[in-house]
């Protein structure tokens, strides 16, 4: 039995969407989940009101992308009510919950003193680059050249390597989520800086939602301010490789992101294709939402779909989990970073997949890399 009993608030925002949705079928064009369950949301979110129950396996289907409320033309919220779900079934039975073992021991190793580290000039440091996980997992070199290429240019940069908390809050642990954010929130006012730098596009929606006192930038904004080294400019300009952007599912409305991300792949000289879903309607990689755990049907069909959406057989994102999704899905993939900093990545244009060991390890040695800065 995998059904949950749902509380009066979930069951008023369920009727709402009832009365709402129109049928237009807009929202499962592009959406990963609904098509398994039903023909359109009224449909679905009926029989949740009729058997006052979900089943774990809807919500926790969902990417959590986003997509649906983009192009609804009723702007019906569905993201925010399958969370909401998702927090309800945690709370009542997180045993439930497919994957969850394995977010939690992610989660406690990210916070532990066997992967953080911080480096900063009390006297001098202004701001805080923030990497992220998953970038140090796939390569901890190439974070600390972006690290250097800031200090280089704004020698008031600090670094955090430590997890933003999204993973538990992806999952439904509202709770836990919040003790783990205020971890990386004390290191950031700790540093007294004015703002921070934020590669990963996960950390930089959950520090913008969850510290609006902390000014967040994002580091491709900061690298189309400042612009790539003379010795990158124009580099890509005789390579006959053409790469399809995609744009990650939580700047989706972040223009400044992507016209940045744009302006430095101009500048580098490269060809790029653009996705008939772009930008604000950008849609998912498949990764989302810890749905490779959760339901790894619907996030392996998602990737494939999306890979093979791409013109080109490569393709460029500024999210790494999103590279690595296309990837699986069936594409070659590379990270902003990687033509920025990564000299082997021009002989292939691909990424080597990495194991869950290796990522482990890449993280324990970005560590130790950050703290040989001291």
């Amino acid at each position: 039995m995998n059904h949950i009993k749902i509380p009066e608030k979930i069951m008023k925002t369920s009727k709402k969407i009832v009365n709402d949705c129109i049928g237009c079928q807009l929202c499962m064009k592009n959406c990963p989940m609904l098509k398994k369950f039903c023909n359109f949301p009224k449909e679905l979110f009926q029989n949740i009101v009729k058997e006052e129950r979900v089943s774990v396996n809807i919500p926790y289907s969902c990417n959590l992308c986003g997509y649906c409320t983009k192009v609804c033309p009723k702007d019906i919220d569905l993201k925010e009510a399958f969370f909401n779900l998702r927090e309800n079934i945690f709370k009542e039975n997180k045993k439930l919950i497919k994957g969850y073992k394995t977010v939690n021991f992610h989660q406690k190793n990210s916070f532990s003193k066997l992967f953080t580290e911080q480096y900063h000039d009390a006297k001098k440091t202004k701001r805080a680059f923030i990497p992220g996980c998953s970038l140090t997992a796939y390569n901890p070199q190439i974070v600390i050249k972006a690290y250097e290429y800031l200090k280089e240019r704004l020698p008031d940069t600090g670094i955090i390597l430590k997890c933003c908390g999204n993973p538990t809050h992806a999952i439904g642990d509202s709770y836990k989520f919040k003790e783990y954010y205020k971890n990386l929130q004390e290191e950031i006012e700790k540093m007294q800086v004015e703002e921070v730098i934020v590669a990963c596009p996960n950390c930089f929606m959950t520090i913008k939602e969850n510290s609006p006192s902390i000014k967040v930038k994002s580091l491709w904004e900061v690298v189309a301010e400042m612009g790539v080294s003379k010795e990158l400019k124009n580099k890509g300009k005789d390579i006959d490789v053409v790469f399809t952007i995609h744009d990650p599912c939580p700047t989706r409305d972040e223009i400044r992101i992507h016209d940045s991300v744009r302006r430095i792949i101009k500048e580098l000289g490269f060809k790029i294709k653009e996705f008939q879903h772009n930008r604000e309607k950008t849609s998912c990689c498949g990764m989302g939402a810890m749905v490779l755990l959760t339901d790894p049907e619907i996030a392996l069909n998602q990737m494939k779909k999306r890979a093979h959406e791409a013109e080109t057989d490569t393709i460029l994102s500024y999210c790494q989990s999103c590279v690595e999704g296309m990837i699986i899905g069936g594409r070659k993939g590379v990270h902003l970073l990687d033509l920025l900093f990564e000299e082997e990545i021009y002989e292939d244009f691909n990424q080597n997949k990495k194991s869950v060991i290796e990522k482990w390890v890449n993280r324990y040695k970005g560590k130790r890399m950050i703290k040989a800065l001291k």
